[in-house]
C-alpha cells in the first residue's frame, strides 16, 4: 500500500510547481499594488446628489431620467420608459480606474423589467433600444437584466458586453451568443442598495457584486475577462428601460477612483540633518533669551510705555471660544442662582403672611372700619334660613299650580253651560252659579293665604314676607281680570248667536 501512494504523490507535488512556476508570477502581476483617487467630476453620490434645477454636474441627464438630491431615477416603475446619464468630461487621469455603483432596483410583481445597464464607452450615448441606451456601441456594456426574454429561466442576470461599433444587442436571446461573461445574481427587492464594482487594470477585467442583504458591502467575484482593451479617454455613463412590466431603477451612488501603479513619489519635504537641527535650535534659543532681556531693559526705561504696551494687550478685550463657553456657562448659573434666591424669599414671605393671618378673626377693610367675621354657627344659621326660605318657594309653586289647574276646571265648566241661556236679558249679566263659583275660588285662596301665612311664620325675613303678599296679591288680580275678560266674550258671542 505504501508503495502504491508514493507514485501519487509524486504527481501531486509536480502538478504543484507546474502551478507555481507558470500562474504565480501571474498573480504577483496582477496583485501589483495600486493606490487610488477619487475623481469627483466623473462621479456623483447622496446626498445632495443634484443641484436645485434637478442637474447633477458633469452630467448630462435625458429621456424620462429625473435626479433629486437623494438618488437618480433612470426608469420609473411605468411601461415603456426610457433614462440615461452621461459623464461630459472623458476619462483623462489614468487608464486604470475602479468603479462602484450602489443602485436600487425594486417593483410591485415577482418579475421586472427590463433592467439597468452600465457604460464606458468612445462617445457619450443617446436614447436608444439597449437598456435606454443606443445601440451599435463602442466600449464596455455592463448589463443587469431582470427579464428572460430567452425562457431560458436564468434571469435576474449580469453579463458583460464588449462591441466594437458594428454589433447590434440581440434582446430576443438577451445576448447569450454575444456576452462575453455573466453571473446569475438576483438584485430586485433588496432591503439595501445593492453595489456592483468593477475593477480594470492591466487590461483585466474583475466585476463583483453585492447581495444588498446588509449595511455593509459583501462583495462577491461574479466575473473576470483578459484582454479587454477598452477605449482611451472613454466615458462613463448609465442607462435603464422598462417595457411591459416596470421597475423603478434608482442609483444612489456612482463613485470612479483613478487607479496608479506605485512608483517612488518626490518627497515633498525632506528632514533636516540632527546636527543642522540642533544648531539651527540653540540659535533660535539665543535669539529669543536677547529679546526678552532686550524686552525686560526697555520696559525698566520706559514705564509708561510699558503699561500702555500692557493694555494694548489682545486678551483682554477679545476672548478666545472656550473663554466665551465658559463665561457664558457661569452668567447662566448665576441667573438661575438669583432666581431660586428670589423664589426662596417669596416663599418665606407668603410662610410668614400665612401664620400671622391665623389667629386674626376681623379683616380690616379699605376705609379703616372693622366688619366682624361670619363664625362657624353663623354660618349654619344662614344656610339654614336660606334652605327654608327655597322650601317656601317651593310651596309657593305647588299653590299656583293648584290655583292654575282650578281656574282651568272652572272655564271648562262654563264653556259646557253657555249654550243653555236663552234669553236676551239672561245674556247680559252673569248667572248666579258663575258668582258662587267666584266666592268659593276667593275663599280657597283666602285658605292658601292663611295656611300659607302659619307655615312661613317660623322665618324671621322681612323681605320674603313681603315679596311673598306682592306676589298673591299680583296673582289674584291677574285671575279676577282674566275670569271677567272670560265671561264678557262668552256673553257676546252668546248674544250674537241669539239674534
Amino acid at each position: 500500500a505504501p508503495r502504491s501512494v508514493e507514485p501519487l504523490f509524486e504527481i501531486v507535488m509536480l502538478m504543484w510547481l507546474f502551478f507555481a512556476a507558470f500562474f504565480v508570477p501571474t498573480l504577483v502581476h496582477s496583485q501589483q499594488n495600486f493606490f487610488r483617487r477619487f475623481e469627483y467630476k466623473h462621479s456623483f453620490r447622496a446626498p445632495n446628489l443634484a443641484q436645485r434645477d434637478g442637474s447633477i454636474p458633469f452630467w448630462t441627464i435625458s429621456g424620462d431620467a429625473i435626479a433629486s438630491g437623494e438618488q437618480l431615477r433612470l426608469a420609473p416603475s411605468m411601461r415603456s420608459r426610457k433614462g440615461i446619464a452621461w459623464n461630459k468630461r472623458p476619462m483623462t487621469e489614468s487608464e486604470n480606474f475602479e468603479l462602484e455603483v450602489s443602485l436600487k432596483i425594486t417593483g410591485q410583481g415577482r418579475i421586472g423589467a427590463d433592467g439597468l445597464a452600465i457604460w464606458f464607452t468612445s462617445q457619450p450615448g443617446t436614447i436608444g433600444p439597449v437598456f435606454g441606451a443606443n445601440d451599435y456601441w463602442t466600449g464596455m456594456g455592463l448589463f443587469l437584466d431582470s427579464f428572460d426574454n430567452d425562457g431560458q429561466k436564468n434571469n435576474p442576470i449580469v453579463a458583460l458586453m464588449m462591441n466594437d461599433g458594428t454589433r447590434s444587442y440581440d434582446h430576443h436571446t438577451d445576448g447569450s451568443q454575444q456576452i462575453l461573461s455573466s453571473c446569475q445574481k438576483d438584485f430586485r427587492n433588496k432591503p439595501f442598495p445593492s453595489r456592483v464594482k468593477i475593477e480594470y487594470s492591466r487590461n483585466v477585467l474583475t466585476v463583483s457584486i453585492d447581495d444588498g442583504m446588509t449595511a455593509a458591502p459583501r462583495f462577491q467575484l461574479c466575473m473576470r475577462a483578459e484582454n479587454i482593451f477598452l477605449p482611451r479617454n472613454g466615458y462613463f455613463g448609465i442607462s435603464a428601460a422598462t417595457g411591459g412590466l416596470a421597475d423603478d431603477h434608482d442609483v444612489v451612488d456612482f463613485s470612479v477612483y483613478s487607479l496608479h501603479a506605485d512608483a517612488p513619489r518626490p518627497a515633498t519635504s525632506q528632514q533636516l540633518p540632527q546636527e543642522e537641527k540642533q544648531k539651527y535650535d540653540a540659535e533660535f534659543e539665543k535669539q529669543m533669551h536677547e529679546y526678552e532681556s532686550e524686552r525686560q531693559k526697555f520696559k525698566e526705561a520706559h514705564p509708561d510705555k510699558a503699561i500702555a504696551d500692557e493694555m494694548d494687550d489682545p486678551l483682554k478685550y477679545f476672548e478666545d471660544s472656550t473663554a466665551r463657553e465658559l463665561r457664558l456657562i457661569y452668567e447662566a448659573q448665576s441667573g438661575i442662582h438669583q432666581v431660586m434666591k428670589s423664589m426662596d424669599e417669596r416663599l418665606r414671605e407668603m410662610q410668614s403672611a400665612a401664620r400671622s393671618g391665623m389667629g386674626v378673626q376681623q379683616v380690616q377693610t379699605g376705609g379703616g372700619s372693622a366688619v366682624p367675621s361670619f363664625a362657624v354657627h353663623e354660618k349654619n344659621e344662614v344656610m339654614h334660613t336660606l334652605r327654608d326660605m327655597s322650601s317656601s318657594l317651593k310651596d309657593m309653586k305647588s299653590y299656583v299650580n293648584e290655583i292654575f289647574t282650578k281656574t282651568y276646571n272652572l272655564e271648562q265648566r262654563w264653556g259646557q253651560g253657555a249654550p243653555n241661556q236663552n234669553t236676551g236679558a239672561a245674556a247680559n249679566l252673569p248667572d248666579s252659579s258663575a258668582h258662587q263659583k267666584l266666592d268659593s275660588l276667593l275663599n280657597e285662596l283666602r285658605t292658601v293665604r292663611a295656611n300659607q301665612l302659619n307655615q312661613g311664620g317660623g322665618v324671621s325675613t322681612g323681605a320674603s314676607c313681603g315679596i311673598s303678599s306682592s306676589f298673591f296679591i299680583t296673582v289674584i288680580l291677574l285671575q279676577g281680570i282674566v275670569i271677567l275678560a272670560f265671561i264678557f266674550v262668552r256673553t257676546k258671542q252668546d248674544k250674537a248667536k241669539f239674534y
